[in-house]
């Protein structure tokens, strides 16, 4: 790789790595630039040219990464490995978007995104689309009931006589119904108002 090529990418804020293939699904890093290591949670001062990617990366095997470098040293092909999270460990996860080119003889350019925020973004969604379901849940079940029949009780009004004193108590009922659409109102407006 040329100076100008490595001091573009020790400058960008995409993370960049540069493997050499030593046999089928085997390589180490030949370059990794200051980005890559940060958004990787990899100190500045550690050791990582000529190691092998699978001692840096014990898990990078079940990432997929590994696959697609063979394929694309296999091919010459560009390939992209969208949206893949890195376990690191139970509490640490990385999210990233690689694209994978092959440069010269055995070597092979990865650059990658850090999609944390996508990955946040869409987890927020998730949980926007589940509260939003409990509320349709709630509005089906709480509140068409005695709508339903507060609307049964105005059309027995419209096709049959009805005498007044049985008129009271079924107006009773729809003024109590009101009073529960009320109180089911409140409930669920603190449900959707809940952060």
């Amino acid at each position: 790789m040329n100076s100008e090529l490595i001091n573009f990418y020790d400058n960008c804020e995409f993370g960049v790595a540069v493997y050499k293939r030593l046999n089928k699904k085997n390589f180490e890093f030949v370059y990794y630039n200051p980005w890559g290591r940060k958004i990787d949670g990899i100190n500045k001062d550690e050791k990582v040219i000529g190691r092998k990617l699978h001692d840096v990366f014990p898990n990078i095997f079940d990432f997929g990464l590994v696959d697609v470098l063979e394929k694309v040293y296999e091919t010459g092909n560009t390939i992209i490995l969208p949206n893949k999270t890195y376990v690191v460990d139970q509490d640490n996860l990385l999210h990233r978007t690689n694209r994978v080119q092959k440069l010269s003889n055995n070597l092979l350019v990865a650059l990658y995104t850090d999609q944390e925020d996508i990955i946040d973004h869409l987890m927020k969604i998730d949980e926007e689309r589940k509260l939003l379901c409990t509320a349709l849940d709630y509005i089906s079940h709480n509140l068409r009931g005695d709508v339903s029949t507060s609307l049964g009780v105005f059309e027995l009004f419209d096709t049959v006589e009805i005498p007044n004193q049985e008129k009271e108590s079924l107006l009773q009922v729809v003024k109590q119904n009101l009073e529960n659409i009320d109180t089911k109102i409140h409930s669920l407006v603190r449900l959707l108002s809940k952060e």
